[in-house]
């Protein structure tokens, strides 16, 4: 299948990536408190603020997140290339009583939109970092916002998406062996269940499986072209006079215990989260917490062959040799030297199934990665929220 883009590949495969039902009270009740989660908790964006303020969303498909923000009286220009969630963009609105909130609907991608307007908020989820132009388009979206507004972008991090391409490498690997070439059919999808369907279903997750399955496993957008990263995006924001604010999940604690008299200018700022980074590098590896053992910051060593791994996993195919994957020397020092028991076990657990990904016996495979604990208990922290702010 060759598609050319992420809306693309959605059109083509006829599903919605992020299907949120609206349909009861209950269903709105949990999707507004998720979203009110993200904003004013994780990202520090106090909904009550957001009334009256101009807010522009890149990419808002069928509109159920800007639904949200419409409740709270903020007023949508609402950016979307795929007229076919109008329909229901509208319908909902209307059922909500909210349509007065859309200022304008545009039938537009990113690249297309012009406007002279400065928006309060800008928020574009779930497809930037799949343009092979981003770099470009965050600087455009630091132009379109007011001084002092804020931008929420999401993005698949580089080093966050280990364990997610792990599993995606290691379920290429079962194609190969089963003999599937058709990695979009029913047989590739019931393969993957006996995989990942038991441990999916014990997820908080909002979508089905086979929805999962399609835009991660099988998507040919979480190619390593595909990712994106922290220092990658500060860099892009200092050029355009913007500040890292806040993100989801939360790990940055430059803040904490700080007077809030001690300024950093916003190079600093920025350069004392990189270490913070490097000092939480096994959360973004796995979704672990930190115990009450002390994690060792990560040497460039360890998150350069991560992202080197990353790479590899990320751009296995049914057609690759399964030779080149190598679970890396300074990876595994660096977790089996760790003092949490956790991060010993997973690595133990990693060395056994890359040994199993170099058998030609699918069951061995499978079984290899079902005698797996904290492989199958992790799923890592894959997607990213990155607030930043434009500079007053």
């Amino acid at each position: 299948m060759t598609v050319k883009s992420l809306l693309q590949y959605y059109q083509e495969n006829k599903f919605n990536p992020v299907p949120i039902p609206l349909g009861t009270t209950s269903d709105w009740d949990s999707h507004f408190a998720k979203r009110h989660n993200l904003y004013q908790r994780h990202l520090g964006i106090p909904l009550s603020l957001l009334k009256c303020c101009s807010v522009l969303e890149f990419g808002c498909n069928s509109g159920e997140n800007a639904l949200v923000l419409a409740s709270v009286g903020a007023n949508l220009t609402l950016v979307e290339p795929n007229d076919q969630v109008f329909p229901r963009l509208k319908a909902l609105f209307q059922h909500f009583g909210l349509q007065e909130r859309i200022v304008e609907l545009v039938q537009t991608g990113i690249d297309s939109f012009e406007s002279e307007t400065r928006y309060d908020i800008v928020l574009a989820e779930g497809f930037l970092y799949t343009l092979p132009n981003r770099d470009s388009l965050l600087l455009k979206i630091s132009k379109l916002l007011n001084p002092g507004g804020f931008a929420v972008v999401a993005f698949g991090d580089r080093c966050s998406l280990f364990l997610e391409m792990v599993r995606r490498m290691v379920l290429w690997r079962a194609y190969q062996l089963q003999g599937i070439n058709d990695v979009h059919s029913d047989e590739a999808l019931n393969l993957a269940k006996r995989f990942y369907g038991e441990d999916f279903a014990q997820l908080n997750a909002s979508r089905p499986f086979e929805v999962w399955w399609k835009d991660t496993m099988v998507c040919p957008f979480l190619s390593s072209a595909y990712h994106w990263s922290y220092p990658e995006i500060l860099s892009i924001l200092e050029r355009a006079g913007c500040e890292f604010y806040s993100s989801s999940p939360q790990w940055g604690s430059m803040n904490h215990f700080n007077w809030y008299k001690n300024v950093l200018d916003t190079q600093s700022r920025h350069s004392q989260l990189l270490k913070n980074w490097a000092s939480v590098f096994p959360f973004f590896l796995t979704g672990l917490s930190p115990s009450d053992c002390e994690w060792q910051s990560a040497p460039c060593e360890v998150i350069n062959s991560v992202v080197a791994l990353v790479a590899k996993l990320a751009d296995y195919t049914i057609d690759s040799s399964v030779e080149s994957i190598v679970y890396p020397d300074s990876l595994n020092e660096y977790l089996s030297e760790s003092k949490d028991i956790r991060l010993q076990q997973l690595n133990l657990e990693m060395n056994n199934l890359y040994k199993a990904i170099k058998s030609a016996r699918l069951e061995e495979l499978l079984s290899a990665y079902h005698e797996t604990k904290w492989v199958r208990e992790l799923w890592g922290t894959p997607q990213h929220y990155i607030c930043f702010t434009k500079s007053v």
